[in-house]
């Protein structure tokens, strides 16, 4: 407060990808929203960071994950299903280029926390690697890739 009355003050979130798995996302805050969303673009682009996806199109397996009261839920699903999910977690997915995937939100349904806990969710996955380690299998084995042809055991 000043003697003028209440300072505006305008907050915006972005997210950042390039639909080929890098993303960020980004807080600004400022007296206008353009200057806020600048900020924001700007912060978004210095914290991308890379998500491992599988086949490049979904996640290697289902995630459950917390933060502060949001429960975020992500599902693997088949080819050709489509991003059905929470609109934010749906927006996040976009910009890593996750197309095929399933979302559920519990608990608080704050933008800003659920856009974190996804991040946050995704960036804990298992690569393909860990995966293959865990089952005592080969890299191929996780990927279903031999000689260059999709085939399933």
């Amino acid at each position: 407060m000043t003697r003028k009355g209440k300072v505006p003050s305008m907050s915006a979130l972005v997210v950042v990808g390039n639909g080929q798995g890098a993303a960020g996302y980004g807080e600004g805050k400022a007296e206008d929203v353009p200057n806020a969303i600048i900020k924001a673009t700007n912060r978004a682009i210095k914290n991308m960071t890379f998500f491992d996806r599988y086949d490049n199109r979904t996640v290697h397996h289902d995630i459950e994950h917390k933060f502060k009261a949001t429960r975020i839920e992500l599902r693997a699903r088949p080819p050709g299903f489509g991003n059905r999910s929470n609109p934010y977690i749906h927006e996040v997915c976009h910009c890593i280029g996750i197309d095929d995937i399933s979302g559920k939100v519990r608990g608080s349904r704050n933008p800003i926390n659920v856009v974190k806990g996804t991040f946050e969710a995704l960036q804990r996955q298992k690569v393909a690697e860990d995966i293959a380690k865990g089952r005592g299998r080969k890299l191929e084995d996780v990927y279903h890739q031999y000689y260059g042809a999709p085939t399933r055991i």
